[in-house]
């Protein structure tokens, strides 16, 4: 699946440019905000791979969230 896949990417990327011992928990909590958002923004309708680029601008680059 392309989202996830993008949504996978996005996280892996922010979590590399932190401390080890953060990873985890952050990559956690990142998902959970990021499914939240997608789902505050879909709805009921199907999510798209749009979708999930809009709500991966909104939240900024990857360097800049980290």
């Amino acid at each position: 699946m392309v989202k996830m896949e993008m949504v996978d990417r996005y996280i892996y990327a922010v979590t590399q440019k932190l401390r080890q011992d953060q990873r985890e928990d952050i990559a956690k909590e990142l998902r959970s905000l990021i499914e939240d958002m997608l789902e505050e923004r879909v709805g009921s309708r199907d999510i798209s791979d749009k979708d999930v680029e809009e709500v991966l601008l909104e939240l900024g680059t990857p360097r800049k969230l980290a």
